[in-house]
């Protein structure tokens, strides 16, 4: 009796997940009621999975007449893929009647290039935006153009190839139609005066240097580059060719990377700077001028001159930034103090503050390890409202910590309302969640007031909701298409899709994971970017989402079997593969625990273990799990440091420590939150947060209610 009931669930399961992953989940009333016209694209999609091509065409017209903008789109695209030429044509043409943006010009571009419909491409693809279209789009006009010998050809090209950075497309058509022509003088065979009747025979000889030098750096062949550069020089100066802004800094990286006579080039550039003034090409001459007297080294001076005389001549908030950081870098050689300083100038400039995080990534561990801790409360005081969330929040936790630890010096009436104050601010962190997580530790919040910071909104600001767009994501889940859930999220998650949408796609997908595992890694995806723009409180389910337990056997067994709290394993999953299985790094590591083959080898030795995949999950999960253990035991059961070791090397990891211990003036126990930004590399930092804080999110969502560990505890167990 039970061994059939057995069998019944199991059959019960199966065809609950088959319903909720292929086949619709609503009845044809609720289908009715909830999709009344969009319903048609999804059953014409079906219909095409069965091969019923004529009666998936009426329910793509029907909707394409009568649904909401995104499945009516979202149809009439689908049209233009059945059939004959002519009809895949007419349906292009009826695509971009109705809905004349970008995404569908591509659609129909491509369409009519294959069909070697070249006036209708080029109807579809005229008024262009040469410098801020899509490369793809523009590539299909190109390639129209020359086809026709069109005269508008010469014109496009050099505006397409010289007021934006070269793409893979530039890349393309330049090896396929324009490389002839900047070749030697056409010979007289008969191709070749084929070619002198061509609108591309008629470039000068300054444009086909120009085309072919842009392809060079796009190569990045500095050297020849280098050595092409000064004929430029004279066609700016003559006046056969404009000093357009891409070439300049073309050349200039040129300079800065095909040659090292740096100072003398600096100059030059500082010379053409003060000769272009006015032009497009100033910009580019004051920056590469800069960065050419931070190569030469010794003059600095002059480097931050030059920064400062870019940043008074950009003209886009981009170059105006690109200039501030570089700006910054150069300065902190000078002195941390003045940097500083000078941040209550140059803070007020920028534009994108998360461009900067980088920077004081860098600027931060410099000052910590070289012992500068009283300029960490300036440096906040200069940056606070102007650098981002993530960085504010990193720098006001060190200096609370940095006063805890009487490495910054207070008064000791104000010594405990500073470093609330300093708390506060981190955990107002934006998506980071390792400073919000730690703050919340060292001010000993209460349980409630735990839960109600890990589950808070991440940012107030309003996003309106794009309803047809939340409608057709929707359809996909209840009428059973999971493949197109995650790429069409992609599409529209920042321009107004719900929180409550996108965790209702994430719990989607991850119910699908058994039919295919990669749905798992994607509903991680959108779980975690939508808590990241969260504008209500989450809920624990939602974050157990964003936090998954898979493959739970494996892990109880073997965490059990080595030592490790299953929450340091889990962790160390989602940090490394996000649970897919088969994923390899470009450095060759496999797997859930990402193990390199030598690694492997050894611990199978180790284990005693013949034949082995790191495929197999659970294989993966025991090497993983020993290898880490083995490197707690050697950290003496600090988990941070073996985090750090599994990463970076245990050898690397003891002599960073040691390093910081002195620093610090520590003997042993050098606190692990200190210890971490002390670690030279950013890598390695960011991924010691990211473990320590995927950690405490594992023990805190998923703890027995029955033996609560208290959050301080919980925090205390991973950095001490």
């Amino acid at each position: 009796m039970k061994q059939n009931f057995s069998k019944l669930s199991i059959l019960f399961v199966s065809l609950f997940l088959l319903a909720s992953c292929n086949n619709s989940s609503l009845s044809a009333k609720t289908q009715q009621t909830e999709f009344p016209a969009d319903k048609d694209y999804f059953l014409g999609l079906r219909l095409l999975e069965e091969n019923k091509q004529n009666e998936a065409i009426i329910k793509f017209k029907n909707c394409m007449k009568k649904g909401s903008y995104h499945c009516a789109k979202r149809s009439a695209q689908e049209l233009t893929r059945i059939g004959s030429v002519q009809d895949k044509n007419k349906a292009c043409e009826e695509l971009i009647k109705k809905f004349d943006d970008e995404e569908c010009k591509l659609i129909a571009a491509a369409q009519f290039s294959s069909a070697d419909e070249i006036t209708k491409l080029l109807k579809v693809t005229e008024n262009l935006n040469l410098s801020e279209a899509d490369n793809e789009l523009i590539h299909f006009r190109m390639k129209a153009l020359v086809k026709r010998n069109n005269s508008h050809l010469k014109d496009e090209v050099i505006e397409w190839f010289t007021t934006r950075q070269i793409s893979s497309e530039h890349y393309k058509f330049y090896r396929d139609q324009l490389r002839q022509f900047s070749l030697s003088p056409l010979s007289q065979n008969d191709s070749l005066n084929q070619l002198s009747l061509s609108p591309l025979s008629q470039f000068s000889p300054e444009v086909k240097s120009l085309l072919s030098y842009r392809i060079d750096l796009y190569k990045k062949d500095y050297h020849k580059a280098f050595e092409q550069a000064p004929v430029f020089f004279e066609y700016f100066e003559n006046g056969s060719l404009e000093p357009y802004g891409q070439l300049v800094s073309d050349i200039g990286k040129a300079y800065l990377y095909g040659n090292d006579n740096y100072y003398e080039n600096a100059v030059k550039f500082q010379d053409l700077a003060n000769q272009y003034k006015g032009s497009p090409a100033e910009f580019y001459f004051w920056f590469y001028a800069a960065r050419l007297f931070v190569r030469a080294q010794n003059y600095n001076s002059q480097a931050i001159s030059c920064f400062e005389k870019s940043i008074a001549c950009s003209t886009t908030t981009k170059q105006k930034d690109n200039a501030l950081w570089y700006l910054l870098d150069a300065k902190i050689t000078d002195s941390y103090k003045s940097t500083i300083k000078d941040l209550e100038t140059y803070a007020s400039l920028w534009t994108d503050p998360d461009y900067f995080d980088d920077f004081f990534e860098n600027l931060i561990m410099q000052l910590t390890v070289s012992g500068e801790w009283d300029l960490f409360p300036i440096l906040f005081d200069q940056i606070d409202g102007y650098a981002s969330k993530e960085t504010t929040a990193k720098i006001a936790y060190i200096c609370a910590r940095l006063i805890q630890e009487d490495n910054i010096h207070t008064n000791k009436k104000d010594t405990k309302n500073k470093i609330d104050l300093y708390l506060q601010r981190a955990q107002n962190s934006g998506t980071a969640a390792y400073y919000k997580l730690l703050s919340a530790w060292q001010q000993e919040l209460t349980e409630p007031e735990v839960q109600n910071l890990i589950l808070s909104p991440i940012t107030q600001e309003e996003i309106p909701v794009d309803y047809a767009a939340e409608n057709l994501l929707k359809g996909y889940v209840e009428f059973g298409f999971p493949e197109k859930v995650y790429p069409e999220w992609l599409n529209f998650y920042k321009k107004g899709i719900s929180t409550d949408v996108s965790m209702y796609l994430a719990d989607f997908l991850y119910k699908c994971r058994r039919e295919n595992p990669d749905y798992q890694t994607l509903s991680i995806r959108i779980a975690a970017r939508s808590a990241n723009i969260s504008q209500r409180a989450l809920t624990k389910e939602e974050l157990k989402l964003v936090y998954p337990q898979d493959f739970c056997d494996f892990v109880n067994t073997y965490s059990q079997k080595y030592n490790l709290e299953p929450a340091v394993v889990y962790a160390l999953i989602r940090s490394e593969s996000f649970f897919d299985p088969d994923v390899e790094s470009t450095a060759g590591a496999i797997g859930l625990t990402q193990l390199m083959q030598l690694t492997s080898d050894d611990i199978a030795r180790k284990l005693q273990i013949e034949d082995y995949t790191l495929t197999d999950p659970e294989t993966n999960i025991n090497f993983g799990t020993y290898y880490l253990s083995e490197l707690y035991e050697r950290c003496d059961k600090k988990i941070l440091q073996a985090f750090f070791s599994y990463n970076a090397g245990i050898t690397r990891v003891r002599r960073w420590l040691n390093s910081s211990m002195i620093e610090f003036g520590e003997k042993k126990n050098m606190p692990g939150d200190l210890f971490l930004e002390t670690v030279p590399f950013a890598e390695t930092r960011e991924y010691g947060r990211k473990l320590i804080s995927a950690s405490i999110m594992y023990k805190w969502l998923y703890q027995n209610e029955a033996e609560i560990t208290p959050y301080k505890t919980i925090v205390e167990n991973y950095l001490y």
